[in-house]
Parts: C-alpha cells; sequence; structure tokens
C-alpha cells in the first residue's frame, strides 16, 4: 500500500483537494496542518529511521519546532522554549541514522533586536519525545543553515549566512556582513567570507564541477556568490549580478542549481523578496539572464526537480503576498521558454517548499509551508495526465 493510501486511514491527520493538472503532470494538493502563525521553512527528511521521509515544519510565530510523522503524519515537537524561530537544517553527524539538526532562532530585522541563536538538536532513546537542544553561538539576524561538504570526505559543517551585518540600517543595509561555519564537534565559529556589504537572504549548498565535495552559493544585495574549500581555505567566485536594478533593489533573493538534459543552469528570485523568476544559462564565459516571470508578490522560496522525468528540472516559485499562490515553470525542449502554471491557487503563502519522493512512488513531490496561509501542504505527484 503507497504511504499516502495508507495516510488518508488516519481520520482528520490529512485531506485531498480535486487534482490540479499543471501541464503535463498532475498533482494533488494533501493538507498536513493548519494553525501554523508565520509558517517558513519544511524540510524533507527521515526523522525515525524507518525510510520514509518525514516533514519538519518551522513556523516564526510558534514557540514549538514541529515535525510530521510519514505516513499519518502525525505531529510531534522536536524542541520548544523558542523566540524567533528562522531556520533548521539536518544532517547525520554521528552516522546513527538519525539526522541532527542545526537551529537558527532568536531572529529580527534589527540587529540590535535580535540575538541570532545557533543551536544544535540532537535526539534521545524516543525520537518522538522532545530533543536536546544545545546552543553552540550567537550571531545577530543568524537567518540561513545548511549543512555543506566542503571537502568531499562525506564530514559536512554548518554553514550560517546572518541576514544583515549588526550595524546595517534600512533600507540600504550597507554595512559589513560575514558568512561563517561550524565544524562538529566542537561547534567553533570560523569565517568563510568577511568582505561583503548589504544582505544575504539564501544560502544553498549545491554540487559543482570542478572541485571536490560542495560549494555553497549566496543570493543578497550583491547578487549570487560561489564559495569553495580548499588547501584549508575558502575562495570566493562572483557568478552573476542578480537585478541590475540600483542598490538596495539590486542582486538576488533566493538561488537554484538546475539541469537541462546535460546543461547546467541558474534560477533565481529578483530582487529581495522579489517580483521576479529569473534563469541563467552559460553563453561562453557569461551568464545570461532571462526573466521568465516578473508578476509575482513577495517572492520567497525557488526549488526545481525533474517532476516529469524528460531530464529537464521543472522550478517551483512561492509568493506570501498577493494572490499567495504556488507557481511551476518548465522548460521547453531547448530551453529556451518557460510555461508558468500554478499549482495552488489562493491557498499556499509559500515562504519555504522542498521536493522529495514522499509516497514511494518514485516521483518528486513537493511540501511547502506558508505565512499568511499559516499551513502545510505537500502536493503529490500523479505523473502524466
Amino acid at each position: 500500500m503507497k504511504y499516502a493510501v495508507a495516510a488518508a486511514l488516519f481520520a482528520g491527520a490529512i485531506w485531498a483537494s480535486p487534482p490540479v493538472e499543471p501541464g503535463d503532470v498532475s498533482f494533488t494538493a494533501h493538507t498536513v496542518a493548519t494553525e501554523l502563525r508565520g509558517g517558513y521553512q519544511s524540510v524533507i527528511v527521515d526523522l525515525n529511521k524507518d525510510g520514509k521521509p518525514d516533514i519538519i515544519a518551522l513556523a516564526s510565530g510558534l514557540p514549538d519546532l514541529l515535525w510530521f510523522e510519514n505516513p499519518s503524519w502525525q505531529r510531534h515537537v522536536l524542541a520548544s522554549g523558542f523566540t524567533g524561530l528562522i531556520n533548521v537544517s539536518a544532517f547525520d553527524v554521528d552516522k546513527d541514522g538519525i539526522p541532527e539538526l542545526g537551529v537558527a532562532s532568536g531572529f529580527a530585522t534589527v540587529a540590535k533586536n535580535s540575538p541570532g541563536i545557533m543551536s544544535i538538536l540532537t535526539h534521545g532513546a524516543d525520537v518522538t519525545a522532545p530533543w536536546t537542544v544545545k546552543e553552540i553561538d550567537r550571531v545577530p539576524t543568524a537567518h540561513r543553515v545548511r549543512w555543506i561538504d566542503p571537502d568531499g570526505s562525506g564530514n559536512k559543517v554548518l554553514a550560517l549566512a546572518p541576514l544583515i551585518g549588526p550595524d546595517a540600517v534600512a533600507p540600504d543595509y550597507k554595512s559589513p556582513v560575514a558568512l561563517y561555519f561550524y565544524r562538529p564537534p566542537e561547534y567553533k565559529r570560523e569565517p568563510i567570507a568577511d568582505t561583503f556589504t548589504g544582505l544575504f537572504h539564501g544560502i544553498e549548498a549545491v554540487a559543482w564541477e570542478g572541485g571536490r565535495g560542495q560549494a555553497l552559493l549566496s543570493a543578497g544585495f550583491m547578487g549570487v556568490h560561489m564559495f569553495r574549500f580548499a588547501n584549508g581555505k575558502w575562495t570566493t567566485t562572483e557568478l552573476l549580478k542578480g537585478d541590475p536594478a540600483p542598490w538596495p533593489k539590486s542582486g538576488s533573493s533566493d538561488v537554484y542549481v538546475g539541469r537541462l538534459g546535460r546543461e547546467t543552469f541558474l534560477a533565481t528570485i529578483e530582487p529581495w523578496h522579489g517580483n521576479q523568476v529569473v534563469v541563467y544559462r552559460k553563453d561562453k564565459d557569461a551568464w545570461r539572464r532571462q526573466v521568465i516571470d516578473s508578476g509575482i508578490t513577495d517572492g520567497h522560496t525557488l526549488i526545481g526537480f525533474d517532476a516529469d522525468g524528460d531530464g529537464r528540472d521543472e522550478l517551483v516559485a512561492g509568493q506570501r503576498g498577493g494572490e499567495r499562490s504556488l507557481i511551476m515553470y518548465t522548460a521547453s525542449a531547448n530551453g529556451d521558454s518557460w510555461t508558468r502554471r500554478v499549482v495552488d491557487e489562493g491557498g499556499m503563502a509559500g515562504a519555504g517548499c522542498a521536493a522529495g519522493d514522499l509516497n514511494g512512488d518514485k516521483r518528486s513531490d513537493i511540501v511547502c509551508i506558508g505565512t499568511a496561509t499559516a499551513n502545510l501542504k505537500w502536493y503529490e505527484n500523479l505523473g502524466k495526465k
């Protein structure tokens, strides 16, 4: 029995909306939870070592960091007592089959009001019981955390991007800001880069040719940069400048690395919390900018995956404002044009989305959490019509 079918047997845990059919792929939206005040980030990860991916739901307006167990979507509390929850990332540091969690909380957009608490969460014998919280650092406006394998050893470190520097003031935020990382088990703060000015919004650990391990990409007022670790130090490369508008409407907000067959492309939301979805393709030594949508409102999440198995990644963007809809973009065969279609119209003010196979049917599904809609949904990929 599919996990999704089994889940339907748990009355009240989940319900389905009529199928939405964006082009060749159909999706059915299932509501996992509501009343998630300030819904901000969703993470797909197996938390109980049963081989089924669960969902972590981070809501900035709640004191609890929550997870929902696949397939019943029973709600559990990872830890309580937080204020300003803002980001979480999962990795199995001790290789016991259950991940440790890096968590950033105490967030505010004004540095003096934001303690920026960095913590590591570890499980006990019962993973459904509250996990142990260990504070490792405080960095004002700690905003994005990602585990990354920078040297290809398989031993990941925890990268941190504050939103802004400690002396930054709106709206320009023209003040020094740095990126950091922490090596287990000591979790001592070390610099990745400290020569930036302005605002960071998104960071992602990605596979990138030409070196061992993963690269870290950042998106912010300064555009998109790549950070690589070799010979005991980090190097920085500017990939693209993002929106060419004057500061502080310049740069980018989120970044995704995708595939069009054998070709690598970059996709961004621009500018910060912006209205544009942009695709970049390599043209000799430069990245050619193509705006594929300029009509989203408060764009806040951008993911990609091959929804239909054709070797070309689809893009999914969430908009927290406006129509509060989830939008998918599909590339043409040659990648020169993109088709826009709505996956969820008006029911998801998407702040954080993720992709993964939730029901074991070998098709990637979508999970999103909404801010204004205060909900968590998973969108089951039913395949081609």
